[in-house]
């Protein structure tokens, strides 16, 4: 039987962002923001702060640099169990100018302006980490995420839109030899996923939240089925991710680029409903505690695939409203 569930280990996708998500975001100035890009360095040009490759920790090893060598990275480079973890080295200068960081088993591509390539391109060669013996039940599989916090995270109450931009192309997706082969266990998922996060420090449920998703690429589904259920990932909160045609109206198994263009802000309070009405994060229901907090972007790999996908302009753009102050 084929599952619906996203592969997502949110205990293990998350655990680098946890400390982030427990925070105590500092209070400034009330400060009238009817506009602002919620994403920092959306292009990638600052490169990224590289974690080991044992789940559950945040351990960073090195940075690999971009364009901007002299800015911090404000990324985390996720790898979780992985065999091959990256080499902490100056990049490949490709021909078109773009720049590529690369071993047996991934490759992390930083497009130049205007490069078809797009702003960021995140390969897995999970042959390379699984050969012919396909992943069993109950074992880790292999990631490949960037991730970060969102700065002065806004609360939903105080938004009127949340705006998603992102242009997604797959380049490879190659199922390669693999002993058992079970598609409700060997699969290869592109996602992109933010936390909603109570982190009202009055609250009784401070520090919960709810998974949102927006399905990429799946290679199981040309159009990714909704999902709404508690993570079993160890985490244990609500995970909602609406099916991929609410994002785009092409599929990215064509291999061209496809456009997601969509106000978040509606379906994360749909996503929030949907918890409430299961009994998750019940300690509150007010808009105003829940944050957009922590994102994270790449591949999950479970089964035995060769994947390789780009995206460019990228950008979460929060509107406020007429009446909101920024003071998180």
């Amino acid at each position: 039987m084929i599952t619906k569930k996203p592969f997502i280990n949110t205990l293990l996708v998350s655990a680098s962002a946890m400390a982030l998500l427990t925070t105590a975001w500092p209070c400034h100035a009330a400060e009238k923001l009817p506009e602002r890009e919620l994403i920092r360095d959306p292009d990638f040009r600052r490169g990224f702060s590289v974690l080991q490759p044992e789940p559950g920790k945040r351990v960073t090893y090195g940075i690999v640099r971009g364009y901007e060598t002299t800015a911090e990275p404000v990324w985390d480079l996720v790898q979780w169990s992985s065999k091959h973890p990256l080499a902490i080295a100056a990049p490949e200068k490709l021909a078109d100018g773009s720049l590529r960081f690369s071993n047996v088993a991934k490759t992390v591509t930083l497009g130049a302006v205007g490069s078809e390539r797009g702003d960021l391109g995140m390969a897995v060669k999970a042959s390379a980490e699984y050969g012919t013996l396909a992943r069993k039940s109950g074992e880790p599989w292999v990631h490949l995420l960037v991730e970060q916090n969102i700065a002065n995270p806004p609360s939903l109450a105080e938004l009127s839109a949340a705006r998603l931009h992102v242009e997604a192309r797959l380049i490879a997706s190659e199922k390669r030899p693999m002993s058992d082969y079970n598609p409700g266990l060997h699969a290869a998922q592109f996602q992109i996923f933010f936390s909603v996060q109570n982190l009202n420090r009055q609250s009784p449920g401070y520090g919960k939240y709810l998974w949102f998703g927006i399905p990429i690429y799946d290679d199981r589904h040309r159009v990714v089925p909704a999902y709404k259920a508690r993570d079993t990932g160890g985490t244990n909160m609500f995970i909602y991710t609406p099916a991929g045609d609410v994002f785009a109206k092409k599929t990215a198994h064509d291999r061209k680029w496809i456009t997601i263009d969509t106000d978040l802000l509606p379906l994360m309070r749909e996503g929030l409903e949907n918890a409430w009405r299961d009994n998750f994060l019940k300690e509150s229901q007010a808009l105003a505690d829940y944050r957009i907090a922590t994102m994270n972007i790449g591949w999950e790999v479970p089964g035995t695939f060769d994947v390789d996908l780009a995206i460019r302009r990228l950008s979460l753009r929060a509107s406020y409203t007429n009446s909101s102050q920024h003071s998180p």
